[in-house]
């Protein structure tokens, strides 16, 4: 039941992006380009970008829904107050393993923004440029899904020679759960 509703919050969460995906053309998502394509993954060079990020106490459906509860609400009150703040995608799930294990949920953010962080759950993070290797992968996205992409997409790494941190992993989501299809990402960076 836990996973069942974990799947539908993380569906919620998203509304349309893939290589420049549809929801891109819409909303604000950070800006990136290719540096090589094959069959298991895809280099991407990230230019810097900004994020809200809130960290998620567990892994579960009740972090996250609480996660997303946190963000809208930062979201409402930076319009509220007349605030520059737009909406963009992806959203991410970042998971960190290791000696200190965190999950955060992070929501893009378009570029300049005028975001006042007045709660102390929330942080603005700024990416420096980054390189990512990212897995793409169509249905419903679900942990497990996510899981069997996340280890393929290591395997290819290793397979192709590439130098990657395996204790950081991202989900990245960018369709409604009512959307039609899916384009869902995992993402996990360059060493």
């Amino acid at each position: 039941m836990e996973k069942l509703l974990f799947t539908l919050v993380t569906l919620v969460l998203a509304s349309s992006c893939s290589c420049r995906p549809s929801s891109c053309n819409v909303y604000p998502c950070p800006h990136y380009e290719v540096i090589e394509t094959n069959e298991d993954f895809e280099e991407r060079r990230y230019i810097d970008s900004d994020w809200v990020t809130t960290k998620m106490k567990n892994r579960d459906a009740n972090s996250l829904m609480i996660g997303i509860k946190t963000l809208k609400a930062f979201g409402e009150k930076q319009k509220e107050a007349g605030r520059k703040y737009y909406d963009g995608w992806p959203a991410l799930i970042t998971i960190v393993e290791g000696d200190v294990p965190s999950t955060s949920l992070s929501w893009f953010l378009a570029p300049n923004p005028e975001a006042e962080i007045t709660d102390s759950s929330i942080t603005l993070e700024h990416k420096a440029p980054t390189t990512v290797y990212v897995r793409t992968y169509s249905g419903t996205p679900d942990p497990t899904t996510a899981e069997e992409n996340k280890k393929i997409l290591s395997e290819a790494l290793v397979k192709a020679g590439k130098n990657f941190n395996p204790n950081i992993s991202a989900g990245a989501h960018y369709e409604s759960y009512f959307s039609l299809t899916h384009n869902n990402e995992i993402w996990i960076y360059s060493a």
